[in-house]
């Protein structure tokens, strides 16, 4: 039976991977879904007593298509006195020796298809525990069922000794390498409860209540929230110090399937006293898991604190299918809001810097440049919110981000996956990474890009850690 398999006969379904791994010193929590026709409905947790606290009644913010998701407590939230914004985690360690078999790479690289087999060839990949709750966006209903089915590839990684005993309380610090790119990073935990990670993006409401139903069976996570900070000197201290001690040191040191090699570091807890140095956490990648996590309940999140200058910021782009009209008729309405120049190919139609667009259009490549920006001196707005709220409606009539004929794809210069053919039924429209300043900017402000604004490169991998983020009861 393969590792996303589930034995349908048997009635009796065996304990979940967090008792496996860390015993019964912890009860399971489960999410209860309702008549699914209000994401605030949708799944509830279990209280003692069967009557909800008002400190355990959920809070809510819109997203960007309009549905409302819990994410804990107001950002004006005060931690405890003496609890750092970062803590240390237990943790359960991938064994280096399983890492080429179990680390995926990053799930935003794969079509549908060529994700599809992946999977069929790589029986022991942390894919099967990630991609279903991450891709479902289908009925509540099916939101169990896929749950189930994760369980089970984890518990099966589990059993087959990939990772070993919990260990803690640790922070971490992470060294990634990958087609060029290095990134260094601290993990640790942040509390769901004490509004400490700003976002910046919207999020999908089915993706949320897809992943908090995981969350709730599994009791883990694995994929780090990413975050950074303005304040970030005593992140990187932390790491410089871990790296001094060499590779012989490491935890688990590792190359992946694909080439990313991937070192870990135990780090001093007391280490994580004042890590951000009194600055905000803004995330970066990872805000339908922050979301899904305080919907399913969690105490805390697993989050990776990566320096500023560490950071490399790149885009999605957008694929629109199921075109109707001739590209020619997509053009003149593009030129309704841009200046249109036609470029020689992909490339020259990528936008260097923010204000202009790709447009991918009946085998041909142009590049669209904002006319709103001239008459205004200085951007009214964001190139995603302006692709969002005026480019998108008019051309394709398409007012919902979670519009089924709108595909996500990280941009190629990003993901290091070539360009696959939109075909001449779709338009790719290229967009340009965001600011770092841009993204604290609407963070502070309380506001929201649309999802899928941002990607981070290069992203964190799932696998390299179990760690247990539901509060302990009972």
């Amino acid at each position: 039976m393969g590792a996303g398999a589930v034995d349908a006969g048997d009635a009796r379904r065996p304990p979940g991977p967090r008792r496996r791994l860390l015993g019964e010193r912890a009860r399971r929590r489960r999410l209860h879904g309702r008549d699914g026709r209000h994401p605030g409905r949708l799944l509830r947790l279990p209280v003692a007593g069967g009557r909800r606290r008002a400190r355990d009644r959920p809070a809510h913010r819109a997203g960007a298509d309009g549905a409302r998701h819990r994410v804990g407590r107001d950002r004006g939230a005060v931690r405890r006195r003496g609890d750092p914004v970062i803590r240390p985690v237990n943790a359960a360690v991938l064994s280096s020796q399983w890492a080429p078999h179990v680390v995926a790479p990053p799930h935003d690289t794969f079509t549908p298809t060529t994700r599809e087999q992946y999977l069929a060839q790589n029986p022991d990949s942390f894919m099967h525990v990630t991609d279903a709750p991450e891709h479902n966006v289908g009925h509540p209903s099916e939101h169990g069922i896929v749950a189930a089915r994760s369980a089970a590839a984890l518990s099966r990684l589990i059993d087959i000794g990939a990772y070993g005993a919990e260990t803690g309380p640790h922070l971490f610090a992470q060294r990634i390498e990958v087609r060029g790119y290095t990134q260094n990073s601290l993990l640790g935990a942040v509390r769901t409860d004490e509004g400490a990670l700003l976002p910046h993006e919207g999020t999908h409401s089915a993706r949320v209540h897809g992943l908090a139903a995981h969350f709730a069976e599994v009791g883990l996570m694995s994929n780090p929230v990413v975050a950074t900070c303005r304040s970030t000197a005593a992140a990187s201290a932390a790491i410089a110090a871990a790296r001094e001690r060499g590779h012989d040191a490491a935890v688990l040191d590792a190359e992946t399937a694909d080439g990313a090699r991937i070192t870990l570091w135990s780090v001093d807890p007391d280490t994580a006293a004042d890590l951000a140095g009194g600055s905000p956490l803004y995330i970066v990648d990872g805000h339908h898991r922050v979301a899904a996590a305080a919907l399913a309940g969690f105490e805390q999140v697993l989050v990776s604190i990566v320096p500023t200058d560490e950071l490399t910021l790149g885009s999605f782009d957008r694929v629109v299918s199921e075109i109707t009209v001739m590209g020619r008729r997509i053009l003149d309405a593009l030129a309704d809001h841009c200046d249109v120049e036609e470029m020689p190919d992909h490339a020259a139609a990528t936008p260097s810097a923010p204000g202009s667009f790709g447009f991918g259009v009946g085998g041909g490549w142009y590049l669209a440049r904002r006319r709103d920006l001239a008459a205004a001196g200085s951007p009214p707005t964001l190139d995603a919110d302006f692709l969002h709220a005026e480019v998108l409606p008019a051309l394709f009539d398409i007012t919902e981000t979670s519009d089924s004929r709108l595909r996500y794809r990280p941009s190629v210069s990003a993901s290091g996956v070539g360009d696959d053919d939109a075909g001449d039924d779709a338009v790719t429209i290229l967009v340009a990474p965001v600011p770092l300043e841009a993204i604290f900017d609407v963070a502070d402000r309380g506001r929201t890009m649309p999802p899928k604004t941002t990607y981070l490169v290069p992203k964190a991998r799932s696998g390299l850690l179990l760690v247990p983020c539901q509060a302990e009861t009972g």
